[in-house]
């Protein structure tokens, strides 16, 4: 006997012996009783009784000839085998602690190589189990880190200027909650920077968008480069920029914002006309507790930047001093 993929399939001598008996049996019982209802062994019995007692010698020959003692030699193995099925249902299970050398039987017959070759399947179950096993595990953290990854550039996308790649107003919001919200330490002290580029209409419109967005990008990396990190710089679109400072005195941010317009005076600059633009800048700063709309504060350094850009442009103008001069 052969399995379909052509490899043999061991059979049982004792079951060989014991079918062959069995056909043998069934081929002489109905010819013998046939033969003695023939003979007149029955005497005058009528037609359909000699049938049913021809029938009957029959499967009395049949039981007679029974390889009895066969079956019995097959009933032998059961335990063996039932002992052969609780191992590989022991050894299989998960959390199993049966090594699988157990499903081997201690045979040098039929059963006991049924046995060994059900132990080589199942080092093999194991082994794909194993593998199956970590090759999830390796799925679920590779999906995981994905969909952090993802989330998180997401996130990046959603609160990013894309040119600048400074916050937005997403990011402005969030920050005015923290500094100048219900939560926040109402002494702490918050300035505020208004700053945008004099004269950007005339880049845009003489030079091109791609000059007047170089000119965004340099102020940008200038303040990256010369902000604190607990500083926080803010494109709200255009050439309009806010920058929060928390614990910054208004002469602390009037030094910041000297600094930037001085650095931003050297960025390179190979056009005769229009002339290179300059940064005016409006100052603003109150305490938590002084302020009571965020909104107000951010329209404070606007006001300033305004004043700034009235008093003659790359100028530097405080709201404190407006308004105290006012």
């Amino acid at each position: 006997m052969t399995r379909p993929g052509g490899q043999s399939i061991p059979v049982d001598p004792t079951a060989r012996h014991t079918a062959v008996r069995w056909l043998l049996a069934g081929l002489a019982a109905v010819p013998l009783g046939t033969m003695f209802t023939a003979c007149g062994g029955l005497g005058t019995l009528p037609a359909a009784l000699e049938a049913i007692v021809a029938a009957s010698c029959g499967w009395l020959t049949l039981i007679v000839l029974a390889p009895w003692k066969a079956l019995g030699r097959l009933n032998e193995d059961r335990p063996d085998i039932r002992l052969l099925a609780d191992r590989l249902e022991s050894c299989l299970a998960e959390g199993r602690e049966t090594p699988l050398s157990e499903i081997i039987l201690d045979r040098d017959d039929e059963l006991g190589a049924l046995s060994r070759q059900i132990h080589e399947l199942a080092v093999k179950v194991t082994e794909l189990r194993r593998e199956n096993r970590l090759l999830n595990r390796r799925m679920t953290d590779s999906i995981r880190r994905e969909t952090h990854r993802a989330t998180a550039h997401l996130q990046r996308q959603a609160s990013t200027d894309p040119l600048t790649g400074l916050g937005n107003r997403r990011v402005l919001e969030q920050q005015l909650d923290e500094l100048l919200g219900e939560n926040a330490n109402p002494e702490q002290v918050l300035t505020v920077m208004a700053a945008d580029l004099d004269h950007f209409k005339i880049i845009n419109d003489t030079l091109g968008h791609d000059v007047g967005d170089r000119c965004l990008v340099f102020l940008a990396d200038l303040l990256r480069s010369s902000l604190r990190r607990e500083d926080c710089a803010i494109r709200l679109g255009g050439d309009e920029f806010i920058v929060l400072m928390p614990d910054r005195t208004m002469d602390e941010a009037k030094a910041v914002a000297a600094r930037l317009r001085s650095l931003f005076a050297q960025m390179p600059w190979k056009y005769r006309e229009p002339s290179r633009p300059t940064l005016s800048v409006g100052l603003a700063s109150a305490t938590a507790e002084d302020v009571k709309d965020a909104a107000e504060l951010i329209r404070q350094a606007d006001a300033a930047l305004y004043a700034a850009k009235r008093a003659g442009r790359a100028a530097i103008t405080g709201y404190a001093e407006r308004r105290g001069a006012a």
